[in-house]
């Protein structure tokens, strides 16, 4: 899998290139290990008056994932907060940093910031990372799916919300 764009939201890389190397070259490696899983066999949609056809499957790629992070010896599905009821966990973590990925519906990469600033909040984190596809490659996958082009469009407007750094990776073909 390729990074095919990368956002640095309140310099998020700086700060990771700087602080963190060793996490952020775990974190490209990783991507690079992974391959998009196709669905066997493909599904079609019909959306309007076309039909699509769905060639990823989510479910399996964020397996991968998983597998790829865990061996590098990131933890896997953390509460976010341990002293309370609440179920809410990352995907991973390793020391300051929190990985999302998220390959899911749009609504969802709102509840991954969220997540982030819980974490941010309770000093278990300084920065953020949200991995996810491209349009193109998010069109493969099922509708309205969470994609890079309009992360990067909407989070700037956020600037007075959201305060944690985020680096944003967009995953291409």
């Amino acid at each position: 899998m390729q990074v095919t764009d990368a956002y640095s939201y309140r310099h998020a890389e700086a700060i990771l290139d700087k602080e963190y190397p060793a996490e952020r070259n775990e974190i490209v490696t990783v991507v690079s290990a992974v391959e998009w899983q196709r669905k066997e066999p493909a599904t079609k949609r019909r959306r309007g008056n076309r039909t699509i056809i769905l060639t990823i499957d989510q479910g399996r790629t964020n397996q991968r994932f998983a597998e790829e992070f865990r061996v590098r010896g990131w933890e896997a599905y953390p509460r976010i907060i341990s002293h309370s009821e609440s179920d809410l966990q990352a995907d991973f973590r390793k020391g300051k940093i929190q990985v999302e990925v998220q390959f899911g519906n749009m609504a969802r990469w709102y509840t991954d910031v969220f997540k982030f600033l819980l974490s941010y909040a309770g000093d278990a984190i300084e920065v953020g990372v949200l991995i996810v596809p491209v349009r193109d490659v998010a069109r493969q996958m099922d509708e309205n799916v969470v994609n890079f082009e309009r992360i990067v469009r909407e989070l700037p407007h956020a600037k007075m919300a959201i305060t944690i750094p985020i680096w944003v990776i967009g995953l291409g073909a």
